[in-house]
């Protein structure tokens, strides 16, 4: 019956002390954060990114790498993914500068240096610099008055003095003067020379 306790408590000793140091080594480098961060919107374009790890990353060509790809699929990195010298849960990407805006996606791979265990796992960011601004209604114009048509002024005929018809003149009077005498005086005259004549034929 001792012998039965003492087995039991050993294992149940071994299993307390073992179980840290088992779920250690059946765990691998996961994704713990990064910059930019997971579906996290920019407002300028990023220079690099960069994503930290749970655990240290084992030293070994081609098993860490980080890939990129920009809104048409194409990749945006510069395929220098490198872990970092005094920090070894950081591994880092440049990008190509002056990236347009849009949807960006990161694929990454990482080897960790407790287990020799790799994994793999994907994110995302955008990048939106130029926000499209709110669409609002058009505004609504207001009705156009239209100026009044000025008629051209109508010019008042000037009126054209009144020329009365000629009438027919006259024939006026012979003048007196440096003229036939006045046939008026005729008679009188004729008997003036009359009675002249008389008077020289009696004296006769």
């Amino acid at each position: 019956m001792r012998t039965f306790l003492r087995i039991a408590l050993l294992t149940l000793l071994l299993l307390l002390t073992g179980l840290p140091l088992a779920a250690k080594v059946l765990s691998h480098a996961d994704y713990a954060r990064s910059q930019p961060a997971a579906d996290e919107v920019l407002a300028a374009p990023p220079e690099q990114v960069q994503v930290w790890f749970t655990q240290e990353l084992f030293r070994r060509e081609g098993e860490n790498w980080l890939r990129v790809t920009g809104p048409n699929g194409a990749r945006v990195d510069g395929d220098d993914a490198a872990v970092d010298d005094d920090d070894r849960t950081l591994l880092a990407v440049s990008l190509s500068p002056g990236l347009p805006d849009g949807a960006y996606r990161v694929e990454w791979r990482a080897l960790s240096a407790d287990d020799g265990h790799p994994k793999e796992g994907e994110f995302a960011f955008q990048i939106a610099a130029n926000p499209a601004p709110p669409q609002s209604a058009p505004p609504q114009s207001a009705p156009t008055q239209s100026a009044p048509t000025q008629s051209a002024p109508t010019s008042t005929p000037t009126p054209q003095p009144t020329v009365a018809p000629a009438s027919p003149t006259a024939p006026s009077a012979p003048s007196s003067e440096g003229g036939l005498p006045c046939l008026g005086a005729a008679p009188l005259a004729l008997l003036a020379v009359g009675s002249v004549l008389a008077r020289k034929r009696r004296s006769h």
